[in-house]
């Protein structure tokens, strides 16, 4: 069996450990910035609530008295005229870090949790480093949350800062809990769905993993927005890794949606070659639909050229040679032309002999080879006779026999019937026709005409 190149699908590895930027401390800033605190504390106290579903209201008269000057202080850093100069963030931090211990109360638990939050956007404000801002915005956050008075719709960007820090930090259990509760305010917040699929790929719970990435591009193309490549790959990658085919199909097919080009093309079909582990003929159908999307690369040219040449297709390695040759895409080689040129020569002038054997023989398979080269031949017509009666006689896959019909109606132009018969295909070719499918997709929606496939092989 032969073994295809190394996977190189570059998008794919470009994933990395977060497919969601970290929330800024800019962002957390305007999560609600609380009120000065009053110089005294009121009698007057608002009911709280332990209820999810009732949020307590911040009373800034509620302000324990160790906390409050800790608190006057920080503000009063925190919010100096800008010629002031730069605000001592380190003193700030050490204030606050003081008056935790010092917490007795929610409203002292909220504000504390808001102050870091302004601290951790000042000391990004003052170029600091990450190192420095992410534990004093994720103490913000956890503070904050615990004091049930930020308010629901705000929850889930606070859980999903929370989250997106776990998952960069390779916690991927404390980045699950974290986006099991953004979901729980907003089901349908696709940043947490894509980042909950990564976190379960990094703990091998691949089941776990597909369902939510699929709901997470539901999630997108139900709000009208497109998914981020990156976000394809997270499926698409955790496919490769296992060779699970029908999932490299399904989630290589959605990117190909998504985001075509030829370069995707070629990088998507290379994946399911390693993917299925395909041997030489599977391999030559699959490179004329590379072929067809304009995803060759030179590597996958030489592949072509020669897998066709071995099996008996000169004039379809001829072809491939001489446009890509004309095109720059490889370097022209005379002693290849020459060969290739020669084994035409032969080849066609037993053409005749090929057809007739296949009209006498009892079953399809000389049917299938001689339709193949005829195909090879642009002999359409007699091409589609040859490929019926194989299917008439038997003994072939008609799976690969519809597969090739309908690459050779699509390289004719007919793509009704091209669909037809690759949504015919079943068996082994069945993933090969699922990407035709998306190509006839993708060519419905674009204005320019379909590069033509080169249709066929011996079988």
């Amino acid at each position: 069996m032969k073994m295809v190149s190394t996977y190189t699908l570059a998008l794919a590895l470009a994933v990395s450990g977060s497919a969601v930027a970290w929330t800024s401390p800019a962002e957390a800033q305007n999560y609600g910035t609380p009120p000065a605190p009053p110089p005294q504390q009121s009698s007057d106290r608002r009911s709280t609530a332990s209820s999810e579903g009732e949020v307590a209201e911040f009373d800034p008269g509620e302000i324990s008295d160790g906390v409050r000057a800790a608190v006057v202080a920080a503000q009063t850093a925190l919010e100096a005229e800008e010629g002031a100069g730069p605000v001592d963030t380190a003193a700030v931090q050490s204030q606050l870090e003081a008056a935790v211990p010092l917490i007795q109360n929610q409203d002292d638990r909220f504000i504390m949790g808001q102050l870091m939050l302004q601290l951790a956007a000042k000391i990004q404000q003052q170029g600091g480093a990450n190192e420095q801002i992410q534990p004093v915005q994720l103490q913000g956050l956890r503070l904050a949350l615990d004091s049930n008075r930020v308010a629901l719709e705000r929850r889930p960007t606070y859980w999903l800062a929370i989250g997106n820090a776990a998952n960069s930090a390779g916690d991927n259990a404390g980045a699950i809990e974290a986006y099991q509760n953004v979901l729980r305010y907003d089901p349908d917040n696709a940043d947490a769905l894509i980042q909950t699929a990564l976190a379960h790929f990094n703990t091998d719970n691949r089941a776990a993993g597909y369902e939510s990435a699929a709901a997470a591009f539901a999630a997108l193309r139900a709000a009208g927005q497109e998914i981020p490549s990156s976000w394809h790959t997270v499926p698409f990658r955790a496919a490769y890794q296992t060779n699970d085919v029908p999932r490299v199909v399904q989630f290589g097919t959605a990117l190909l949606a998504s985001h075509p080009s030829p370069q995707n093309w070629n990088e998507v079909l290379r994946v399911y070659q390693t993917a299925g582990r395909l041997e030489d003929q599977p391999n030559l159908d699959l490179l004329r639909l590379m072929r067809a999307t304009n995803g060759l690369d030179a590597a996958s040219i030489n592949e072509y050229v020669r897998l066709a040449a071995q099996r008996g297709l000169p004039r379809e390695a001829q072809n491939v040679y001489t446009a890509s040759v004309a095109g720059g895409a490889i370097p022209a080689n005379q002693e290849i032309a020459t060969e290739l040129t020669s084994n035409v020569t032969a080849d066609q002038a037993g053409l005749a002999e090929s057809e007739a054997t296949a009209r006498s023989s009892a079953a399809g398979r000389v049917a299938l080879n001689t339709a193949d080269a005829y195909a090879s031949y642009g002999e359409n017509t007699k091409a589609l006779e040859l490929y019926d009666l194989a299917l008439e006689k038997g003994g072939v896959d008609t799976g690969v026999v519809n597969l090739r019909k309908g690459a050779l109606f699509y390289s004719m132009g007919q793509t009704a019937e091209a669909r037809a018969a690759f949504e015919a295909v079943t068996g082994d070719r069945e993933p090969h026709a699922a990407f035709w499918l998306q190509w006839l997709d993708e060519q419905a929606g674009a204005t320019a005409a379909p590069a033509p496939a080169e249709p066929a092989s011996a079988e």
